[in-house]
């Protein structure tokens, strides 16, 4: 048994044995560890818990709603009872992680390399905020940005976020086996701000609206290159379930969102588009569980320049400069927990995919195949870490690697 897996044992242990009697309430909630976080940050995310039976409390619940900040790191939780009035209060010791850092980014794949830099604050203000700035430099060219996001604080209380990028590159659209298709020399400058809004308990809805200018550049072998460049105003909105749960190992969730967007194109077409992504994360037993992804978009007269990547149909088995104008895809795969170190956990995925596409170079098509992730985590990091990654295209016969050094929020 891990460190980790013997001190949640511990700590079921601690509970059934404080002498709770039925039908007591948890009337408060006390934390400590907190030194940059705003106390009131905290406070809201466990708030659902108060008014619950001391002894119905789910310890795993707990963990699951502190990991899900991000930002900290979850080291005790019990119940003590409350020195006024009645009822029990939960008490929770905390670690804050790194959050303040320059980061170097990297991605090393088939495809080519990316690498670069950003500064990151991943709890700006000690509100839950991102912020971000910085720039990479990839095999077809460069691209700099920066954004700022809000998070929502508990219900009634919205989130914002903006963004701003600009890239030059030689854009390479590919079809299955990484073979190109377009070839064209690029500039883009994107901006985007939007609002999101939380209700109930496990339900976001957000609206966004934004700005998209493409500009066509010199290319020395040009390859079924766009007439024109293209620019946009596009609004959207989004609907957003998500539930989570802590096995002591993984964490696991249960999420689906479906969004809608319209671009109105400046001296280009407009065009819809309606995606959908599902992700079903079920612990089978502690450290082992199943891992289900699916993703849909459709996106008629779409131009070229707005066409979309693979990664909006959660699959791994296309190039990610594969570039069409529907999909609709699924991953189904296990997840195991490796091993925990007091630094960071070690977990290996398998999955077998599915991915139907649509574009009016390549027409309809259909692949399959199977891929592997392996994912290192470091515990005092708000962020993801280290990825390794292999994937298989069984009908298109063709294999691509990756390895990555990254974030996410």
């Amino acid at each position: 048994m891990t460190f980790r897996g013997a001190l949640l044992c511990c700590l079921v242990a601690l509970i059934g044995s404080l002498p709770l009697q039925a039908g007591e309430l948890i009337t408060g909630i006390a934390i400590s560890g907190l030194k940059r976080t705003k106390l009131g940050v905290v406070e809201k995310a466990l708030q659902k818990f108060l008014g619950q039976e001391a002894d119905q409390l789910d310890l795993n619940e707990v963990h699951a709603v502190i990991m899900n900040m991000g930002i900290l790191e979850p080291l005790r939780a019990g119940l003590e009872a409350a020195l006024e009035g009645d009822g029990m209060i939960l008490t929770i010791a905390v670690r804050e992680k790194w959050s303040l850092l320059p980061l170097p980014v990297v991605w090393i794949g088939s495809e080519g390399m990316s690498a670069g830099g950003f500064f990151i604050d991943t709890n700006a203000l000690g509100l839950n905020d991102k912020f971000f700035v910085g720039g990479m430099y990839r095999t077809i060219g460069w691209m700099a940005g920066g954004g700022y996001m809000h998070t929502p604080q508990g219900e009634r209380f919205p989130g914002w976020q903006t963004t701003a990028f600009f890239s030059r590159e030689e854009r390479h659209d590919t079809d299955q086996s990484n073979h190109d298709i377009r070839r064209f020399g690029l500039d883009s400058i994107s901006a985007s701000l939007g609002i999101t809004y939380p209700f109930r308990e496990i339900f976001t809805a957000s609206l966004h609206v934004s700005y998209q200018g493409m500009m066509l550049q010199d290319n020395e072998a040009p390859l079924a290159a766009p007439e024109s460049g293209a620019s946009l105003v596009g609004i959207g909105t989004n609907i957003k379930v998500r539930k989570s749960h802590w096995d002591g190992y993984l964490l696991s969730q249960e999420s689906a969102s479906l969004e809608y967007s319209f671009a109105a194109g400046i001296a280009s077409p407009s065009f819809h588009t309606l995606k959908f992504t599902g992700i079903y994360e079920k612990s089978l037993i502690p450290g082992f569980r199943l891992n289900l992804r699916t993703g849909l978009v459709y996106s008629p007269k779409v131009p070229p320049l707005f066409e979309t990547g693979p990664a909006a149909a959660q699959v791994t088995i296309l190039p990610t400069s594969f570039s069409a104008q529907h999909y609709a895809g699924a991953a189904l795969g296990i997840e195991k927990h490796l091993f925990t170190l007091s630094f960071g956990a070690l977990s290996v995925l398998a999955s077998y995919q599915l991915v139907y596409s649509h574009g009016p170079l390549l027409g309809a098509a259909f692949d399959h195949g199977v891929g592997g992730t392996l994912s290192f985590y470091l515990s005092k990091l708000a962020i993801p870490a280290l990825g390794l990654g292999i994937a298989y295209n069984l009908a298109a016969r063709y294999i691509q690697t990756s390895f990555n050094v990254g974030m996410s929020f």
